[in-house]
């Protein structure tokens, strides 16, 4: 008997020394709620050119920018570019140029926080409040370009476009999101923000993520390769945040989903395509405008870039095809 109360004793103390152990902590989370701005379009655009100018170690061609459909005037759509976790504006090139160009829209890509840099460390202070901030602000640019908005997102880019849709229906009026990071993939991920998570991902990665193989050419340029592992638990602390049922119940916007899957075995192994669906079952918005595309072919996570994907064609039509039927814009042909 004795023996069995020490145990449960030890056990007791064990468990309360793992689940009172050292969490990552951040500031509560930001609104959603987008404050929209007061400024010219000419000062906007200085703005937007000036604004990464002063980063340390920015990589050639990672800065934010407007491309204007013709000249510096509204359009009645503008589409808004957020990129995902490690990468840059030109994550989704051609394709979100492209789509904007085809449908005659002013398109406005912005780096968000902490990236784009030639730097080792990118990451190590990150939170995702920076991150949210980031997309509020694009919003609200995006709001002065065009009459209405379009946010078009890869992975933690469509996180974020998430989190504001519901709160901004009034602002953002459709989503096309490519891979959208409801969850991760390795389901064991979840533990970075629980009781020793730091301690755990130190003990498995060390300091730095690092590929296998560093790459080169515009997959190095356009994405952040090498960086602090701090990130992760910061990307990890943003899902707990904001992708929650609550969260998905608010969006009512149209939108269009697409990814990597082909089966089981062939799928994209960043992001859970399960959680995709699950949100899809939340939302508030009609059945006959909503679609979830699978795209076999793809063959990554990243599916509208060239560098990574094979399916970038089929990509931009499908999303073109979408935007002519839910928002009855005209498409130019090509």
């Amino acid at each position: 008997m004795k023996y069995l109360i020490g145990l449960g004793v030890a056990i007791l103390v064990i468990a309360a020394a793992y689940f009172f152990g050292p969490r990552a902590k951040f500031d509560p989370i930001l609104s959603p709620e987008v404050e929209l701005w007061d400024i010219s379009l000419d000062s906007l655009d200085r703005y937007v050119r000036a604004k990464d100018q002063d980063l340390p170690n920015l990589k050639p061609d990672n800065e934010s920018r407007i491309v204007w459909a013709d000249s510096i005037r509204k359009t009645p759509y503008s589409v808004v570019y957020l990129h995902g976790f490690t990468a840059s504006p030109m994550e989704s090139h051609p394709t979100h140029v492209e789509f904007a160009k085809r449908l005659g829209c002013n398109l406005y890509i912005p780096l968000l926080a902490g990236h784009g840099l030639e730097d080792e460390d990118s990451f190590l202070e990150l939170t995702p409040n920076e991150l949210i901030a980031s997309a509020k602000e694009a919003v609200a640019i995006g709001q002065l370009l065009g009459e209405n908005v379009i946010v078009m997102s890869c992975s933690t880019g469509s996180t974020l476009a998430i989190y504001l849709a519901g709160a901004n229906v009034e602002i953002i009026d459709a989503l096309l999101m490519y891979s959208p990071n409801i969850a991760l993939f390795d389901r064991s991920a979840r533990m970075l923000t629980g009781p020793w998570g730091e301690q755990i991902l130190k003990k498995m990665l060390g300091d730095y993520r690092k590929p296998a193989k560093e790459p080169e050419g515009p997959a190095k340029q356009y994405w952040t390769t090498t960086y602090r592992t701090e990130g992760l638990i910061a990307l990890q602390a943003l899902l707990d945040e904001t992708m929650t049922p609550e969260v998905f119940e608010r969006v009512e916007q149209p939108y269009f989903v697409g990814f990597y899957y082909r089966d089981e075995e062939n799928q994209d192994k960043t992001i859970s395509i399960d959680a995709i669906r699950a949100f899809d079952r939340y939302t508030a918005t009609p059945a006959d405008h909503k679609k979830l595309m699978a795209f076999p072919d793809a063959g990554e996570h990243v599916i509208a870039n060239p560098v990574k994907s094979k399916n970038v064609e089929a990509v931009l039509e499908a999303s073109l095809e979408f935007a002519e039927e839910m928002l009855e814009v005209n498409v130019v042909t090509e």
